[in-house]
């Protein structure tokens, strides 16, 4: 696996194949299913950064000697300032690098999900098949193409949209509209 410094998304090879946009796009989505882990998480981080920098470095100044390393104004109102502009700092970069670490972590959950639970081969791709006629979600199942075990979608947590290629999960810029047939009809009572 890759490192990426600020594009998340870069980390996995499935997504070498798509433009900077789509990934951008993917990643708005990402947003929008994964909320707690991609919104909530970092911004919470944040906070909690924030707050700890507001309380530790009271302490640190008042039982280390950080006074050798870094040169701290004598003044309290000079301190204050300086407190104030550190815990800035530090939770704007704690927030932006938590983000990409809460963004990675959720791509990785994407990419990662729709696996085989016994050989972790990827099941992108792969059909759905069921049992009987009935649409039962309790009875539609995948085989795994490496080791050839059946598991029912329910049991592993995944669904069918899980299924769907990268490539293949956005929706028709079209969707939603009303469609006009070629001899000008448009589905409303005459």
């Amino acid at each position: 696996m890759r490192l990426p410094f600020s594009k998340p998304y870069r980390a996995f090879s499935e997504f070498d194949s798509f433009s900077e946009e789509e990934c951008r796009r993917y990643a708005r989505e990402l947003r929008i299913h994964r909320p707690f882990l991609v919104v909530v998480m970092p911004r919470l981080a944040t906070v909690l950064v924030a707050i700890a920098w507001t309380i530790g470095w009271p302490l640190a100044v008042d039982h280390l000697p950080v006074n050798r390393f870094i040169p701290l104004p004598e003044s309290h109102d000079g301190r204050l300032l300086m407190l104030l502009i550190s815990t800035i700092i530090a939770a704007a970069f704690a927030g932006f690098l938590l983000r990409d670490i809460f963004l990675w972590l959720g791509f990785r959950e994407e990419v990662r999900g729709a696996s085989c639970p016994k050989c972790r081969q990827s099941l992108l791709g792969v059909p759905v098949q069921s049992i009987g006629t009935e649409p039962d979600p309790a009875k539609r199942f995948v085989r795994c193409p490496e080791c050839g075990r059946k598991f029912v979608l329910l049991d592993i947590g995944i669904t069918p949209r899980d299924l769907i290629p990268f490539e293949q999960r956005s929706v028709s810029p079209d969707f939603g509209r009303k469609r006009i047939r070629p001899d000008g009809y448009t589905g409303a009572a005459r």
